[in-house]
């Protein structure tokens, strides 16, 4: 899993979040700090194993909780 972009996302409460888009390659989430399958492509929360969903308005949705977050 390789690192792509990182940018400030928050939610309607304020609450703020990291969000990593993830493609193919090779990175330190490839050794231990990340349980999520080496070839996913994608969003995800930094420093979790959350997985965020892009919706059609340029949102993101937490696939666990559903959340809603916009970038910042």
């Amino acid at each position: 899993m390789q690192i792509n972009e990182e940018f400030r996302v928050q939610n309607a409460a304020g609450k703020p979040l990291i969000m990593l888009k993830i493609s193919k390659g090779i990175s330190y989430l490839d050794f231990g700090f990340a349980h999520m399958p080496r070839d996913f492509e994608g969003y995800m929360v930094k420093h979790t194993d959350q997985i965020a969903l892009p919706q059609s308005d340029g949102s993101f949705k937490l696939k666990d909780t559903e959340e809603v977050f916009n970038r910042v």
